[in-house]
């Protein structure tokens, strides 16, 4: 068994090695198509394989912060990927802007802080988009409503309530980068072996937070701004750090765009309670906006679910739908450009 950077033979067996100098290591930092991988003969910066360069057909199958990979270090700085062992979760969205397919953010996390503010930031709907990618990754979520110290306890709690309401079950931590309260109840949930990764919008103190537990200033946090009251954000890629216990954090860019992708176990998660009362509709297929005997909108008139969260779901729902018929017309056309390049080959070498 290989006792290294949380590495565990029983998630990630051992694979054959392809040759007596490779490795296992686990990616560190990730630069665009660049990765700092740390093995136990050092950090290297790796490129991948043509064999993964040509074979991924999206972007998700590259390596990402947190992923095992089997390495050959070519000199003693530089490496070559030539394997991503299976992952055992993934923290993924849906690629921003009009790129197509998705994006890893980090792989093999154990749990996912989602870190919130009081400020503009505060945002349910949001941290249902956020709840609902970290589900489907098969990812344990806690939330963290940070910046306390700007708000009094009466307005901390009204925030709290809102949380509580909306999700009674999940876990929910309110602290102060500034003031280190709150900070107790992260660092018991830190377990030695385990990752962790911390999400949210820029500037909700995700990299105060990591500083206040790695003891340090490891993270760089811009000067706070006296019309806004908050540091702006300066984390611009992923990394993974070691804290002592030998648990390690991935701190992440401030993400504008949260897109979901075909995330039906995540919704059923997230919106368990919808999913719940829906059962006993009357139609299989109800669609919970105005058919007769539709249990989810009776439930909404009697206050036993939120009008507003439905809404959430039905938008989020609409979302990861659409982008999975997206996605299958996606690989559809691709297989039918591969058949005709095939079958152009096949052609030309008849008539030879």
């Amino acid at each position: 068994m290989i006792d290294f950077l949380g590495y565990n033979d029983k998630d990630f067996p051992i694979p054959e090695l392809p040759s007596d100098d490779a490795c296992i290591g686990r990616v560190i930092e990730e630069h665009r198509e660049r990765y700092f991988v740390m093995c136990e003969q050092g950090v290297f910066e790796a490129g991948v394989t043509g064999k993964i360069m040509f074979n991924s057909e999206s972007k998700d199958e590259f390596p990402a912060v947190g992923d095992w990979v089997v390495l050959t270090p070519m000199d003693e700085k530089q490496g070559l990927i030539h394997q991503i062992l299976p992952r055992k979760t993934v923290f993924r969205r849906r690629a921003s802007g009009r790129k197509t397919g998705e994006q890893v953010i980090a792989a093999n996390i154990d749990i996912a802080f989602v870190v919130m503010s009081g400020d503009e930031d505060f945002s349910l709907n949001r941290l249902e988009r956020y709840l609902t990618i970290i589900y489907d990754g098969n990812i344990t979520p806690v939330i963290i409503l940070n910046k306390t110290d700007l708000f009094t306890k009466d307005e901390t709690n009204e925030f709290v309530d809102e949380i509580k309401t909306r999700h009674p079950e999940a876990e929910l931590i309110w602290t102060s980068a500034l003031t280190e309260s709150g900070i107790k109840y992260i660092i018991e949930l830190l377990s030695p072996g385990k990752t962790y990764c911390f999400v949210g919008s820029s500037g909700v103190g995700k990299s105060s937070l990591i500083n206040r537990l790695t003891g340090g200033e490891r993270q760089r946090v811009d000067t706070i701004s006296d019309s806004t009251a908050k540091g702006k954000h300066t984390t611009t890629y992923r990394e993974l750090i070691e804290l002592e216990n030998g648990s390690f954090l991935v701190d992440t860019p401030g993400m504008r765009e949260v897109g979901i992708s075909g995330s039906d176990a995540g919704l059923e998660e997230t919106f368990a309670d919808i999913i719940a009362v829906a059962e006993t509709c009357r139609f299989r297929d109800c669609t919970h906006t105005n058919e007769p005997g539709c249990a989810v909108i009776t439930a909404c008139e009697s206050g036993e679910l939120q009008e507003a969260k439905l809404e959430n779901y039905l938008r989020l729902k609409r979302e990861s739908d659409f982008y999975q018929m997206e996605e299958y017309e996606r690989r559809q056309k691709g297989r039918s450009f591969a058949k005709m390049i095939k079958e152009v080959k096949n052609y030309n070498k008849a008539k030879r």
